[in-house]
């Protein structure tokens, strides 16, 4: 009986140890895009000064 909630239990962990990854790479993907968009309005505000 034990060994079953003990499979059951780190059968939980592992999905959320993966939402977890899975969310850190969107978030990683997030960021990329926000820094390449400040790039961009860097450049912009070089060009008009």
């Amino acid at each position: 009986m034990g060994m079953i909630i003990m499979l059951v239990v780190y059968l939980f962990l592992g999905i959320y140890v993966v939402k977890v990854g899975i969310d850190n790479s969107k978030n990683s993907q997030h960021t990329k895009e926000i820094l390449s968009e400040l790039r961009e309005i860097k450049e912009l505000l070089k060009e008009r000064g």
